[in-house]
């Protein structure tokens, strides 16, 4: 798939300064009497910053790879030579980050800023691993073994400062870049191996730029050790962060049917392993949700595309499903959410067999992904309650006008501040299960749906009805003034209630402040003394 990449790489102003400036000191050092040309120093700017400048888009993501040094020392004499040469500029400060492998740092690296952008500084490296880890042995290394040592080829281009230009080590960076593919710059399995995490940024990457994975590279992501190696070598939160950018990436679709056709998920979430003591008894029920991943995965990234082509080509801009479409499209912990929440959709209603029978989806996110707590609780709503709501659901949906108001306030509030989600997540799920058991074609990872699936009429006919059903719904909730149906508080407090029937504080204030939400989401123009009276009128089933 041919992309437009430019021949070169064309400096803003500012970071014309930053070269002018790091070059000047180059020169400097390099002029210094005891200084062989062998020990010149050359500065390199690698990685994505390259990538994307020579993709027309703009980034402030600046590492430098430095040939000699390492980037605490080339950041120290720096800001010597500065505050002698240039005191205006002396940087003020330097930040040397660590290594730390628990973290997934590797390696040392210096961070200062110059003209207001934040630059890395590292030295070249070669990296050596075990079996045992992905942490690699790090050592000053050549051009070619820093370029060798990084995920994509594609990846391991650098602008070179001291020259002006663009280097291709690995002599298949740019046309990798001009063709849309990736590949690894060594051998993949291996590649693989030494560092698993690498299988999910580069499936990151082909979800971000809508890059094919090379047919070899393609294959090792499919291998059983790779897949060990996943569970064991890479921590949950980097699989947790790698995820979260697929997901919110331009082609969540294509990244999720990558990792589908690699078989990623059971070792993504190894539910026996992370749930250990507390699945006993549903043993046989979470082996047969883990494996229902699959096919689930399957049909809604076929399915979605085609839902959001219709949904921008065929709805009006300002439709409730237009607009709901976009605010989860805005918003990183709402595409998180509803991608993970179609993910574990197999495991909805099973719930965790100890103490207070925590739903498995939850346990799931907590111990296979470290997920944040909010994260945890929005995907464990909206699993949970397709069980145990989805009946008033879809009474909404049959006739959203002849449902009384608290019914559909009431459902709202299950999802407080995430109703959005929600919605889009059964809206999917309707549109998908009549092709769980007869299926869609089976689509090789390719970031486009063949058109002859886009358009076909019967899935297309489905996807335009349900979409037509949650509109209905959706305007319902507008014409009810419910949109915020969550921030709803009773009008009548605990405190008042104690008061002015002259009761202590106890379990009945719940029960009746409960009551109160329903009754004021049915007479929302009444006032504090009739829900008062109301409350006389009920207050006999709770107190005696």
């Amino acid at each position: 798939m041919k992309r437009e990449v430019k021949s070169s790489i064309v400096l803003t102003e500012l970071e014309s300064k930053i070269q002018k400036v790091l070059v000047e000191y180059c020169d400097f050092y390099n002029s210094q009497d005891g200084i062989n040309e062998d020990q010149f120093l050359e500065l390199r700017i690698t990685g994505g910053w390259v990538r994307d400048k020579l993709l027309g888009i703009e980034s402030n993501d600046i590492d430098i790879a430095i040939n000699h040094l390492t980037g605490e020392d080339f950041a120290s004499n720096l800001h010597d030579y500065l505050k002698e040469h240039n005191p205006e500029l002396h940087l003020k400060a330097i930040h040397t980050i660590k290594k730390n492998p628990e973290k997934s740092k590797h390696l040392e690296t210096c961070t200062t800023k110059l003209f207001g952008i934040d630059i890395d500084f590292v030295n070249l490296r070669s990296e050596e691993y075990t079996d045992s880890s992905r942490v690699p042995i790090i050592k000053f290394g050549s051009p070619l073994d820093d370029a060798l040592r990084r995920d994509a080829t594609l990846n391991s281009l650098f602008f070179n400062l001291n020259k002006n230009t663009i280097e291709d080590f690995t002599g298949k960076g740019m046309d990798d870049l001009k063709n849309g593919v990736l590949r690894t710059p060594l051998e993949p399995l291996q590649t693989f191996l030494d560092d698993p995490l690498r299988v999910l940024r580069l499936i990151r990457f082909a979800s971000r730029f809508d890059f094919l994975v090379e047919a070899e590279t393609l294959a090792a992501m499919k291998n059983s050790e790779l897949k060990k190696a996943l569970t064991s070598k890479i921590s949950r939160e980097r699989v947790d962060i790698e995820l979260q950018k697929i997901f919110t990436s331009r082609n969540p679709s294509y990244g999720l049917q990558l990792m589908n056709y690699a078989e990623l998920f059971p070792s993504i979430f190894d539910s026996r392993e992370l749930l250990k003591e507390g699945i006993k008894g549903l043993e046989d029920e979470v082996d047969i949700a883990t494996q229902h991943i699959g096919k689930q995965v399957a049909v809604a990234t076929t399915i979605f595309p085609i839902f959001r082509n219709i949904v921008e080509t065929e709805l009006a801009r300002d439709s409730k499903f237009s607009q709901l479409l976009t605010t989860i499209g805005q918003s990183h912990d709402f595409l998180n959410t509803f991608w993970l929440s179609i993910i574990l959709f197999p495991f909805r209603g099973l719930n965790e067999s100890r103490g207070q029978k925590v739903p498995v989806v939850k346990q799931l996110m907590r111990f296979g992904l470290k997920s944040k707590k909010s994260d945890i609780d929005i995907v464990g709503a909206v699993t949970t309650e397709y069980v145990t709501s989805r009946d008033v659901l879809e009474k909404m949906l049959d006739d959203p006008h002849s449902v009384k108001r608290s019914e559909l306030g009431l459902y709202l509030r299950k999802f407080p501040g995430f109703s959005s989600v929600n919605i889009l997540f059964n809206c999917i799920i309707d549109i998908t299960r009549p092709y769980i058991e007869s299926g869609l074609p089976t689509l090789h990872p390719n970031p486009l749906i063949p058109d002859e699936l886009l358009r076909k009429a019967s899935v297309r006919s489905l996807v335009k009805e349900t979409i037509t059903k949650y509109e209905l719904l959706l305007n319902a909730v507008d014409a009810q003034g419910l949109s915020e149906a969550h921030k709803i508080r009773p009008i009548v407090d605990g405190t008042t209630l104690s008061k002015t029937f002259d009761r202590k504080p106890g379990p009945w204030i719940k029960l009746v402040t409960d009551e109160i939400i329903v009754w004021q989401l049915d007479n929302p123009s009444k006032s504090n003394e009739e829900c008062l009276a109301y409350v006389t009128e009920i207050l006999p089933k709770y107190v005696k």
